[in-house]
């Protein structure tokens, strides 16, 4: 019987939660895929099906489950919103995606290797690219057309995006109750207030 889209969806997304739940058990490193199976309820052999490694199921995850897949999904219109718009949006979604459930089970998992496993690096370094390089085009764009004063792009998106970051490993690693107190909706906010004071025409 042919696998239709949705059996095949399915199937991906099972893999996916059995190897959260198999990395999360025994860390990346050490992990198998015959783990993963187990944890599916499937032969090792399957995996291979949707997956070329162990590796590229953590791929996946870091890209699904991160907002990534929001930024790869925002239509090429709403780039033209003002800066004071588009940034509240793009922080209130993310941080919806990032503190929920599933983002907090990757980050949990990626933290500890990513200092004892210099392999892991590339994998999570790429997808922090991807969202920086968006940001930075968007902020040269918005620079070019005279929205935002002239500043180093790049630079200026990593930094807008290390509040975030800062945020929440704060708040899911580290459970600081200072910042615990506060709404997606008030650090989207102070976030986007702070870095547009300096960005904005003088």
């Amino acid at each position: 019987m042919a696998r239709t889209p949705k059996v095949v969806e399915d199937r991906r997304e099972q893999i996916l939660d059995a190897a959260m739940r198999a990395f999360s058990r025994k860390g990346f490193t050490r992990a198998t895929n015959k783990d993963i199976a187990q944890e599916a309820g499937i032969t090792a052999g399957l995996i291979y099906h949707y997956f070329d490694s162990k590796e590229a199921v953590l791929r996946a995850i870091i890209e699904e489950r991160s907002p990534l897949r929001l930024i790869r999904s925002l239509p090429q219109e709403v780039q033209n919103q003002p800066p004071e718009t588009l940034l509240r949006l793009l922080m209130r979604q993310a941080l919806q995606i990032v503190e929920g459930e599933n983002f907090v089970q990757v980050i949990r998992v990626i933290l500890p290797e990513a200092i004892h496993n210099p392999e892991i690096s590339p994998l999570v370094f790429n997808v922090l690219q991807e969202a920086i390089q968006f940001l930075s085009h968007y902020f040269a764009a918005k620079m070019e057309s005279g929205e935002l004063r002239q500043a180093d792009a790049l630079l200026a998106a990593q930094t807008f995006f290390n509040c975030v970051i800062g945020f929440v490993l704060r708040r899911q690693i580290l459970h600081d109750p200072r910042v615990l107190q506060y709404t997606h909706e008030e650090i989207a906010e102070s976030v986007v207030t702070t870095a547009l004071y300096g960005l904005l025409p003088r």
